[in-house]
């Protein structure tokens, strides 16, 4: 079973829902400013959200959350 490591080092994204940029943070503070579970953060990450939220751009959804990898935390950018 995989365990949170304290010492592991945490990814910082850069989230945004169609043109709207949101913010930049780890998954949780993401899922925070946007409103949304965890799980639905991580789901931006993958590049089948990214599909998916290309083919429904003709519609009048606020878009897909999306995520952008920045860095690592403690890393510069």
């Amino acid at each position: 079973m995989w365990r949170k490591d304290e010492n592991m080092s945490k990814k910082i994204y850069a989230a945004h829902r169609g043109d709207a940029y949101i913010g930049e943070g780890t998954l949780d503070e993401i899922a925070k400013m946007a409103g949304v579970s965890r799980a639905t953060a991580r789901w931006g990450i993958y590049p089948t959200a990214r599909k998916r939220d290309a083919m429904r751009r003709g519609n009048r959804s606020k878009g897909a959350l999306l995520l952008v990898f920045v860095c690592e935390e403690g890393e510069e950018s």
